[in-house]
């Protein structure tokens, strides 16, 4: 007696299954779901005896003579009636998609105003500074340095012991100093043999994310004698994906075409002999709930991803600080400055770094591919706040 038990993703699949180890004229005896092993998904199990065989499986009496395919029709049938019937239980119950979007978006905001009320009320040692500190203060608030970090770093230089001649100077020297030891650079990306290194940069809409992903494909194409290749499952923008075509076409590096997830994992089978793979994500704003899920979706196909945030410096700070914010799930690996060479103030890129304890990367200085982008180096975030 020839009794066997199948699973499947779906009825179809199942009765396939019975249908080629059993033949057509096997006869169904149970049917059920249940979860997958990560329990993401379900499962139809499907037991089956072939022809002529008549068994009680769970209380259930197979009916001799019951084709296969009558079989699975009726099994079918009763499971859609049945979850017809559920979803118009739920139907009035459940809130929609854009309800739930809005629930999220407004509770991210007011997350965000929160965080900004209990910093403000952080304790300050700016008052009575000593004049020899006035210039250095002055020159920080310019630049952009938020309140806590001047709190901190007044803090320090006061435990300082009271300087003998040209106070502005020691100051100084001392700051950057104290400074250097806070600001975090990323590691350079690790290559190796076999399979490419996946790295994909995302961002807002306008954060020049696919000017950057040019760049520095470029710089490695070009500069450090890499193979590199380019993909974007940029869908959001009109001829995005046409775009970076044709300068894949001009550098000379490989391009491809992402239409959903799974094309990723298929790309990094094909693309063995690639050092690197750069992916060109679409700009999605940080109250964008689906968005960010179609981000996210890169990450859950199966393929080591490394996730780097880009972020223009013309942008308010609390605007930036949004879309870490909302990018964090991803389990960011740097931030990627652009836009400097349009900025006066680089406050923010201390500010967002050491407040969310993100390493930085890249600097976008300007237009020019791939000369005006350049890694990112603690003297040169000094350089710009200090006017050195």
């Amino acid at each position: 007696m020839d009794i066997r038990t199948f699973e499947a993703f779906s009825m179809k699949d199942a009765i396939k299954s019975v249908k080629k180890a059993l033949g057509a004229d096997a006869v169904i005896l149970s049917t059920k779901e249940k979860p997958s092993e990560n329990g993401k998904n379900r499962i139809i199990e499907v037991t089956a005896a072939a022809a002529g065989t008549m068994r009680s499986v769970g209380g259930a009496q197979a009916q001799p003579g019951v084709s296969l395919q009558q079989s699975g029709m009726r099994e079918l049938e009763g499971q859609l009636d049945g979850l017809s019937i559920r979803m118009s239980a739920l139907q009035d119950s459940t809130p929609t998609k854009r309800q739930v979007e809005t629930i999220e978006a407004g509770l991210r905001e007011v997350k965000m105003l929160l965080v900004e009320a209990l910093r403000g009320k952080e304790g300050s040692t700016l008052k009575d500074l000593p004049i020899a500190l006035v210039p250095l203060e002055r020159q920080l608030r310019v630049m952009g340095v938020d309140d806590a970090s001047m709190t901190d770093l007044v803090r320090h230089l006061r435990t300082l012991p009271d300087p003998t001649e040209e106070a502005e100077g020691f100051y100084r020297d001392h700051a950057v100093r104290w400074m250097m030891k806070r600001i975090k650079i990323a590691s350079r990306w690790q290559m190796t043999p076999g399979a490419p290194a996946v790295h994909a940069l995302v961002g807002p809409p306008g954060a020049g994310k696919t000017a950057a992903v040019a760049k520095i494909a470029a710089r490695y194409h070009m500069k450090e004698k890499a193979k590199v290749a380019v993909a974007s499952c940029d869908h959001h923008r009109l001829a995005a994906s046409e775009q970076m075509r044709v300068f894949c076409k001009v550098v000379g590096v490989p391009f491809i075409a992402l239409s959903d997830e799974t094309d990723l994992r298929r790309a990094v089978d094909q693309k063995k002999d690639v050092d690197l793979l750069l992916i060109d994500t679409p700009g999605i704003g940080a109250k964008s709930a689906s968005g960010m899920a179609e981000i996210q979706a890169l990450k859950n196909v199966g393929v080591p991803i490394e996730f780097h945030l880009c972020l223009s410096v013309t942008e308010k700070e609390s605007q930036l600080d949004a879309a870490i914010k909302a990018y964090a799930p991803l389990g960011l690996s740097s931030l990627v400055f652009t836009k400097l060479d349009e900025s006066w103030s680089f406050g923010e890129i201390y500010n967002l770094s050491r407040r969310w304890s993100l390493p930085l990367s890249f600097f976008s200085v300007g237009p020019e591919i791939p000369q005006d982008v350049e890694r990112a180096t603690r003297e040169r975030v000094l350089e710009r706040l200090f006017g050195l």
